[in-house]
């Protein structure tokens, strides 16, 4: 191998991988919390913190932000989530 390439190599290894970006999802079940992402993957709580409360209730008692979209920000290798808002 020659030098070029392998200096070319060392820049490829030393690229910052790509960010994390938020994702949209849909609360589907509460207050036993479950996220729809897309058509197939569902969240559950045990893979997200919330920045938000999303127990609150109407006069009637049902969850205001059931069947809402909330906007995640996966963090460990996507295999987590932080629930920054819910989209209104």
């Amino acid at each position: 191998m020659n030098g070029i390439t392998e200096l070319a190599k060392l820049f490829k290894e030393r690229e910052n991988a790509n960010g994390y970006s938020p994702m949209i999802g849909r609360i589907i079940r509460l207050p036993d919390l479950k996220i729809q992402l897309g058509d197939k993957v569902i969240v559950t709580s045990t893979r997200i913190k919330t920045c938000i409360s999303l127990n609150a209730v109407d006069e009637s008692g049902r969850y205001i932000h059931l069947g809402k979209e909330v906007v995640l920000l996966p963090y460990a290798d996507s295999q987590k989530f932080i629930l920054i808002g819910v989209v209104q």
